[in-house]
């Protein structure tokens, strides 16, 4: 621990200066809650002060924990779930009662959605107020219960022991299951009191190994893919604990890998063998339903990524998955394989490898196989992308041809990422495109982009979005200018929501409130401190270069 002179850094320059006052009589609850998150290596958190919530705030500088202040609740949960997909840990927000709670939701309801980490904590009414009709300030009928219908879990605890405890329960449960959001809101008079815990048990406990799948699940996995002769792996998010190991499974196999938004990047998008995040094509709906064994890890193959297409291949379809259910969701495996990723897949490999070389009859190392003809698979999954949205396609692979190769990209529910990012922006590596695509929300991207630079200053990270969608976060700029964060911005401006007019005209309704009138973008940002950039397309490239290669936020405006 520091003293009151001592200077402590966080992560960002987050410093505690000489002399300022930093210690407090009592070890509150809250503290002893914030230390065990710093045990486990967080050090940022996002939010906003609030009156019930300032005792959250009181030890963040003597522990090294950076406090990140948005300009709205629902940003500091997007940015939380930004930091989060980049960092590899749970994003935490701390809220205030009442409307800072609830403000968050969207983010809580994004994380949920898109199986990511998060914890909210939140002050409470103090013990023995709840269900009070009172009038009390930010007075709300029963916050936790509200929460719980969107997060994994929300609890009102009654001791510090019991919100450390939950703490601990969330880092195993994320390593070992499903990630969802959780929510601890801890009664205001327990949140200032005396923690009822040592500082022994606030210290990270182990995680334990991934849990392998039962080894007949493994042997029936490995018959199946080792009879296949045009084998297909289909990779979503919970294929990402795998890490290279996939990449090799994908060789070994010479199968081609196709990945849900959540697991783009699984393997290199540039690699021979990578088919992007295209699920949503009809070409590639085609060209599983034309393979002899299909491999799914970790996605529960939703609706959201398919558009409606069917990919039930010509053979077994084999599913590896932390959860039960999810296997058994939307798409019938003929070999279910439970278990976490990053143990089943080097399971699968041992045991391909193990049948190669003990060459019983018939057997052919799946090595020897060749995948032809994928290059004009991809080719032709991009030009039906183009076909879709050739505007925004070509303003994606102009943007993509000039944004360096370890570019992080932020985008939302705008048209131009998902009929364009997700196809023309080739990931490196997971989490290079931040995209929530079941919950499907506005305003994600800016607030995302913030947080993702926190977590990887060093690293371009660049947020594309549609106009619509940036007025739901265009606070946010103003957090990203003080925050001193070199971030261009691309708004892609056609004029209000697109999507829904476009949806309009195909349903014979005359557009109704989706036409919107417009800022002027470039003094928007200017106002805020930023540098605006006006583009065309004949000058986005250019546009995007200078964009780049300014220092602090900038905001470049294209109008389509």
């Amino acid at each position: 621990m520091s003293n009151e002179n001592t200077v402590t850094a966080a992560p960002g320059g987050f410093e505690n200066p000489a002399g300022a006052a930093s210690s407090y009589p009592e070890r509150t609850t809250a503290r002893a809650v914030l230390e065990t998150l710093r045990g486990y290596g967080i050090d940022t958190v996002f939010g906003i002060p609030g009156t019930h919530s300032l005792e959250f705030y009181r030890p963040l500088r003597e522990l090294g924990i950076r406090p990140i202040t948005t300009r709205h609740e629902q940003g500091a949960s997007y940015g939380a779930d930004g930091w989060s997909q980049v960092r590899g840990l749970p994003g935490v927000v701390i809220t205030t009662s009442g409307p800072g709670l609830l403000n968050s939701l969207s983010g809580a309801a994004t994380a949920y959605a898109e199986s990511r980490p998060m914890i909210l904590l939140s002050p409470g009414r103090p013990v023995g107020h709840d269900f009070r009709d009172i009038g009390s300030l930010h007075e709300t009928k029963n916050p936790s219960a509200a929460v719980n219908a969107i997060v994994g879990v929300s609890r009102r605890v009654t001791s510090a022991a019991e919100a450390v405890t939950m703490i601990h329960d969330a880092m195993r449960d994320f390593a070992h299951s499903r990630p969802r959001p959780i929510h601890i809101e801890i009664p205001l008079d327990i949140l200032e009191a005396p923690a009822d815990v040592p500082e022994s048990a606030t210290a990270p406990r182990p995680l334990g190994e991934p849990a392998p799948a039962p080894e007949a699940d493994v042997a029936a996995a490995v018959e199946a893919l080792a009879a296949s002769e045009r084998p297909v792996i289909l990779a979503g998010g919970g294929s990402l604990a795998a890490g290279e190991h996939l990449l090799e499974l994908a060789e070994l196999l010479e199968a081609p890998v196709i990945t849900t938004t959540n697991g783009k990047g699984a393997i290199p998008e540039k690699h021979r063998l990578s088919l992007g995040a295209d699920l949503r094509l009809s070409t590639a709906h085609e060209f599983l339903r034309s393979r002899d064994a299909l491999l799914v890890i970790g996605s529960k193959v939703g609706e959201a990524e398919l558009w409606g297409g069917d990919i039930t291949p010509q053979g077994p379809v084999v599913r590896v998955d932390i959860m039960r259910d999810q296997m058994l969701c939307n798409l019938t495996p003929d070999v279910e394989v439970p278990g976490n990723s990053a143990a089943v897949v080097p399971q699968l490999l041992a045991g391909l490898r193990a049948r190669a070389d003990a060459g019983g009859p018939g057997d052919v190392a799946p090595s020897a196989r060749t995948a032809p003809g994928l290059r004009e698979v991809f080719d032709a999954m991009d030009e039906e992308g183009r076909t879709w949205a050739p505007e925004l396609a070509a303003l994606n692979e102009t943007i993509m041809d000039v944004v360096p190769d370890d570019t992080i990209l932020a985008g939302d529910s705008s048209q131009v990422t998902y009929m364009g990012s997700t196809t023309f922006f080739r990931a490196p590596v997971p989490h290079s495109l931040l995209y929530m695509g079941t919950y499907a929300t506005l305003g994600y991207g800016l607030p995302a982009a913030i947080g993702a630079k926190l977590a990887a200053p060093e690293r371009p990270v660049v947020c594309l979005v549609g106009d619509g969608a940036l007025m739901f976060s265009i606070q946010e700029l103003m957090t990203a200018v003080e925050l001193g964060l070199d971030l261009p911005v691309i708004c892609v401006d056609n004029g209000g929501y697109g999507e829904i007019r476009q949806n309009m005209v195909d349903r014979s309704i005359q557009p109704l409130g989706v036409d919107l009138v417009q800022p002027d973008w470039v003094r928007l940002a200017e106002g805020f401190g930023a540098t605006g950039l006006p583009a065309t397309m004949d000058t986005l490239a250019d546009t995007v270069r200078t964009a780049l290669e300014t220092k602090g936020t900038s905001l470049v405006h294209l109008k389509i």
